[in-house]
């Protein structure tokens, strides 16, 4: 009986020591596991490698971060460039997430840097190849600034327009430096995919500068181009302006809201300037309207609203010129345009900007023999 009961203690002890010998198995399977990436077959540690690593560009210098790996035992980094030639070293600390280093005094090209880093036991880690370039003079003088398309206010509202942003060699974002209501010099600043931006404190009539910021390759440093000035331009005021016309329709108009050339100029979208209409002979193409400024401006654009319901009628002008003189006789030609038949106010702007006293609308095309156009309003600032 006695034998019995040994035998099943014995049989008891080795199940036991069975169920012990595979916690601790699986154990060391798991803790190698974790280390596997530190271990090479034949017995060479590796100390674990940078992990994540990412490069900023910079003004002839570089940053370099990675995550810290799961090796606690990694004290040192080492960073290699010109074929190893050039080295800095990166101490570990022993907290934080993110380790990093700028590389400062580099000529300004494209680089290969190798990450390596080492343990406490001096065992290094597979190398990791990165990519990076460093920006200088060269990059700085290839910079332009954002083009502006228009810059008006309305008021104490300042709305600029603007082309497009050179975004693919690094544009980043446009700074507006102006002298708000306060008389307090102001920086704002917009994004490059803005098409327009507004200003809600200017001061009217002051001047405003602006440059462009670049980023190449998330730099870490700014690069600006210099400043460009410009003058606001705003509505020219209407009143004690006398406008004139090649012809009107004296009376024949008159119960529609039709007329002389000055219904065309008084803000009011009730009148319209018509042509002669009876009776005949009726004049025909071209047509014109025409101001004198009084002073002599800078014109920046023109707007134009056509007769009020004129999807329903067809004798506005459709192809007009934008001319311009100093003495109301010698007319210089600016640009032409294509008016569409519509109630909604439309802009058109010279691609250059056109300098006169006289200002007129040459129309050389419509629908129709005679022509009509409920409002014409100039945008620019006097001439210096």
């Amino acid at each position: 009986m006695n034998m019995k009961i040994n035998r099943m203690k014995i049989k008891h002890h080795q199940i036991v020591l069975l169920a012990i010998t595979i916690c601790a198995v699986a154990a060391c399977t798991k803790m190698d596991s974790s280390y596997k990436e530190f271990i090479v077959p034949g017995g060479l540690t590796y100390a674990g490698r940078v992990t994540k690593p990412v490069v900023q560009s910079g003004r002839e210098r570089i940053r370099i971060s990675w995550l810290r790996g799961a090796d606690a035992n990694v004290k040192l980094a080492r960073i290699y460039w010109n074929n190893y030639a050039d080295s800095v070293s990166v101490p570990i600390p022993a907290s934080g997430d993110t380790i990093s280093v700028i590389i400062d005094h580099l000529e300004e090209r494209p680089y290969t840097f190798i990450a390596r880093t080492f343990d406490d036991k001096g065992n290094k880690s597979v190398d990791v190849e990165l990519l990076g370039e460093t920006y200088g003079p060269k990059y700085q003088s290839l910079l332009v600034t954002r083009p502006v398309v228009q810059s008006e206010n309305m008021g104490t509202n300042l709305l600029i327009t603007w082309s497009n942003a050179n975004k693919t060699g690094g544009a980043y974002v446009t700074e507006v430096e102006y002298i708000n209501t306060a008389n307090v010099v102001t920086v704002k600043r917009f994004g490059v995919d803005e098409v327009s931006s507004a200003i809600s404190d200017y001061k009217p009539g002051s001047t405003y500068r602006y440059r462009t910021e670049y980023r190449p390759g998330a730099s870490i440093d700014p690069f600006y181009t210099g400043y460009t000035s410009l003058i606001v331009s705003s509505k020219i005021p209407k009143s004690g302006l006398v406008a004139t016309a090649d012809s009107f329709a004296a009376t024949s108009q008159l119960a529609n809201g039709g007329g002389p050339a000055k219904f065309a100029f008084d803000d009011d979208l009730n009148t319209f300037w018509h042509t002669h209409h009876t009776p005949a002979p009726v004049p025909v193409f071209p047509h014109w309207l025409a101001v004198d400024l009084q002073k002599t401006y800078n014109i920046t654009r023109v707007e134009l609203i056509c007769r009020a319901g004129a999807t329903g009628v067809t004798n506005s002008f459709t192809t007009f010129i934008i001319q311009g003189s100093m003495n109301g006789t010698t007319w210089t030609d600016y640009d032409t345009f294509t008016l569409i038949q519509k109630d909604e106010a439309q802009s058109f702007a010279p691609k250059n900007t056109a300098k006169m006293r006289f200002f007129r609308i040459y129309a050389t095309a419509g629908p129709a023999v005679h022509t009509s156009l409920a409002e014409f309003t100039v945008y620019g600032y006097e001439a210096p």
